[in-house]
Order: C-alpha cells, then structure tokens, then sequence
C-alpha cells in the first residue's frame, strides 16, 4: 500500500487475536476505493465504470469498501454541548464518548459544558463525556455499543485523528450489493500492520459500517443481489455501489450512482458478468486510462478496466 505516508505490508486476520498474514493485492484494493472517492469531481454528469476480475472475490469487495470510507473528508460538527443545547424531546442524535457509542432520543440537559449532565439513548452522562455529537434524520430505538477501534490503517491514512467525528456522523453515500452473508463475512475479517508482530488487527467493519440490526453507528447498507430488484430505491442517491459477482452485476445498467465497481471472480466458470459489463461498454461509453487517469495499477493476478457512460 503506498497511499498514505509510507509503504505498509498490511494483513488479514480471521480474528483479531490472530496474527495478520500478508498478501500483495491487499493495499492496492484499498488504495482503489480512495482514488475512486477522489475521481468523482471529474465525472462531469457521466458514471464511472470499474471492473476489476480477480481470482478469488474473498475480500476484494470489503478492501475497496474500506478505501472509500477512509478517504472521506472529516465531518465538520458542532460542539456537543451546542448540539444538546438544540435539541428538543423529539430530537434523536448519536452521540461518541472515548469508549462508547449512544444512539437514540434526547431527553434533557442540565447545567452546562463544563459540570452538565445531559440524557442521551436512556443514558445519562457527564457532557463533557461526549467528544461528538450527531443529530440523525429520523427517529431510531435506542441502541449503543463500545467504539470501534480505529486500528492501524485509520491511524496510517489519518482518519483516526477524527475518528470519533466519523463513528458520530460517518458518510452515509456507499452500498455494497452481492451475496449478503459472503460481504458480511468479509466485513468481519480483521486488518493489521503485518509487519508489527504487536498490532492488535481491526475488523474491516470498523470501517465500512455495515447497517445491521442493533448497531449504533453504520453507514454502508449491505444488499442481497436478488432483494435489488424489488427494491430498487435502496440503492438511490448514493455516490458508489460495489457489485460483488454476476447476480449483483447483472443490475449494473439500472445502478444510478455515479461509481459503479464491478467484482468479477474468475473462480467462477462463467462469462456472464464480463459479457454484462462488455455490454454496457460498447454503449456510448468512454475509456478511462487505469494508470493515467484513475492513477492505480492492478496488482499481480488482477485484471481491470474503466469506462464511463452517459447516465
């Protein structure tokens, strides 16, 4: 992985208690979903088409995932105390202590910043306990959790250094749409520093903050390829959607959002998906260099192009 300060061998882990194991394609798929956040200024109204083929799909839809939260900007929030101070007994917010994470209704506030107290998601806190402080769209159960960590590759890329403004009030503008429990078990998978034998691995979850039952922080809705075409407004106005294998690719022409990445698994004796995707590149499509213009090389064993279609 060379994005960020310096070369890293990163790792993937079954657990976090134990050791990561290095692989090569792994910092290069996080370093495609970064540059694919960083394409979207140069869209001008088109979508971005990525297929990348790979051997095996372990892991490869979860990594860019990853990459593409990371490089999110920070939030820029108000101060909490500012936040309670607006809230009223409808007012729902998600709110980010050092070590936890309260989500649901605000019921009251007393006293001020410095010696207040202030009832959040059935919890009552110090107020000076809250480091970040989100107020939510609608109204939620009451949910909470303990923060999740931001591991090595946050504090490499940065991101950690805002981590408790992303789990307040993380990018809500990715889907990832395939095999739901395959996704959901690559989410699980743990990422370290293989080259730190006393690094404590992170689950990709941490990251990507799947929307699942009783979390109190989530961000990227994890679909069933078949649910898609039901529902078709879950994917709705979103800036990315991974399709993970042919049941999911075979949506890519009613996918709306501007990036569209396409996991195609070799290990799988059909041409299906790379027909699909020919197909729409042989429709008022445009090339997109990989190496020119998306700045990223597949790494060894992966094969990848880009276009872009008029929507």
């Amino acid at each position: 992985m060379t994005e960020g300060r310096s070369p890293v061998r990163l790792g993937l882990a079954d657990g976090p208690d134990q050791a990561v194991e290095w692989a090569p394609w792994i910092g290069p798929f996080i370093v495609l979903g970064a540059r694919l956040r960083r394409f979207t200024t140069k869209l001008d109204g088109r979508q971005l088409v990525v297929a990348v083929s790979v051997p095996q799909r372990d892991y490869a839809a979860a990594l860019i995932a990853s990459g593409w939260m990371l490089s999110s900007p920070a939030p820029e929030l108000a101060d909490p105390i500012e936040v309670f101070r607006a809230s009223t007994r409808a007012t729902y917010l998600r709110g980010v202590t050092s070590n936890r994470i309260n989500t649901g209704v605000f019921a009251w506030l007393q006293g001020d910043a410095k010696d207040g107290r202030v009832l959040v998601a059935d919890k009552l806190l110090p107020v000076a306990r809250y480091e970040a402080v989100s107020e939510l769209d609608g109204p939620v159960e009451s949910s909470h959790s303990t923060l999740p960590t931001p591991g090595f590759l946050a504090q490499h890329v940065g991101a950690s250094a805002s981590w408790a403004q992303r789990m307040a009030a993380p990018p809500s503008d990715l889907v990832l749409i395939g095999t739901k429990k395959w996704l959901l078990d690559d989410l699980a998978a743990c990422i370290g520093n293989a080259s730190d034998t006393t690094d404590a691995p992170c689950p990709l979850s941490n990251y990507v903050l799947p929307v699942v039952n009783g979390a109190a922080t989530w961000s990227t809705p994890v679909v069933s390829a078949p649910a898609l075409a039901d529902a078709p407004h879950l994917v709705e106005q979103l800036q990315a959607a991974i399709l993970d294998g042919y049941g999911a690719i075979k949506h890519l022409n009613g996918i709306p959002a501007p990036i569209v990445v396409c996991v195609i698994d070799r290990s799988v004796a059909d041409e299906s998906a790379a027909e699909t995707i020919m197909e729409a590149r042989s429709s008022n499509s445009r090339p997109i260099s990989m190496k020119d213009e998306l700045h990223w090389l597949p790494p060894v064993g992966v094969e990848a192009l880009a276009f872009t279609v008029a929507p």
